[in-house]
């Protein structure tokens, strides 16, 4: 009898321990927020431009350089922000071994609540065309916003950020991933001296059976309109145009990557531009090994910073 009663005291006990965690358990769960991005700051903003409203989010790194902060702009910022915002952080904590200054970083995203708006980044970031009937995109629907967010980009959304903040309008850079580096491709081409710096990563040139081909014609004579050079850097993943090796069979996948051809179109598109730019330009291409549409923006963006840093080292007007 003694026996049982010892043991149905220590199941007790066991059971009043694990209500007590439990609770506290509860209680420390309840007090959870949403996490916050140390050193940055974001507001809604309304753009006439694009009728749509966007999620921008700003850090200021260092303290503003006598010619104010250059600027990054990043494209689909509510997954791409946070990383180079840590980026260009961690490089300026040692400034030193990394030629690192002060820069303001600019995410660019949408107010949905996710990584990524599919439906309306495909709007924004796509040039107009004559025809949406063969895109190549079996997701979206809508296409051909690029020349309106264009306007809310170098347009209101920059005013506001000067407005704010101490800005370097001579040093100014883009940088757009996929979908985001087609339209830094398409700004390129169109209204190069809008930005001095390009960071293109995995262009979808595919897109509309590679419509933004057709904004070569002029470029070398718009380029020509400024008196700096401008700096252009593309990449591309190794995996971005044939499957990885430790992934199964997939005929259907495989098709396509071959079908988009982003390493080769990358590549072309390089050559190309250091071709018509001639000393206007400086332009580098860099495919990364082993990497995929989903990892190659982190190398991009990592390698992008840090060359951003290195030309500005270089440039008077950057201090």
């Amino acid at each position: 009898m003694r026996f049982f009663q010892r043991y149905g005291n220590a199941v007790l006990a066991c059971v009043l321990l694990l209500a007590a965690a439990k609770a506290q358990a509860d209680e420390l769960l309840a007090g959870w927020q949403p996490a916050r991005l140390i050193g940055a700051r974001e507001r809604v903003v309304h753009a006439n431009e694009t009728g749509r409203n966007y999620r921008i989010q700003v850090a200021a790194i260092g303290q503003p350089p006598a010619n104010g902060y250059p600027v990054l702009y990043v494209l689909d910022g509510d997954g791409l922000f946070p990383l180079a915002a840590l980026l260009a952080q961690g490089m300026h904590m040692r400034a030193a071994e990394h030629q690192a200054s002060a820069m303001l970083v600019v995410g660019i995203g949408y107010d949905n609540g996710g990584l990524l708006d599919l439906s309306a980044r495909a709007e924004d970031f796509t040039p107009a065309s004559a025809s949406y009937a063969q895109t190549g995109d079996r997701l979206s629907q809508r296409f051909g916003g690029a020349e309106a967010f264009s306007r809310f980009l170098t347009g209101s959304l920059r005013e506001a950020i000067a407005g704010e903040f101490p800005v370097n309008r001579q040093q100014q850079s883009l940088f757009g991933h996929s979908y985001g580096g087609l339209f830094a491709l398409h700004q390129l081409l169109t209204a190069p001296r809008d930005f001095r710096n390009y960071l293109i990563s995995s262009p979808s040139i595919w897109w509309n059976q590679r419509r933004v081909m057709q904004d070569f014609p002029g470029f070398a004579q718009r380029l020509a309109q400024g008196s700096n050079s401008i700096v252009v850097r593309i990449t591309a993943g190794e995996y971005e145009q044939k499957l990885a090796p430790h992934l199964p069979a997939n005929p259907a996948r495989e098709a396509m990557l071959q079908q988009r051809q982003m390493v080769d179109a990358a590549a072309e598109v390089a050559n190309r531009l250091q071709t018509e730019a001639g000393a206007e330009a400086v332009v580098a291409y860099q495919l990364y090994p082993g990497q995929t549409h989903g990892t190659v923006a982190v190398h991009a963006l990592l390698d992008g910073i840090r060359w951003l840093f290195t030309q500005c080292a270089a440039a008077p007007d950057c201090r």
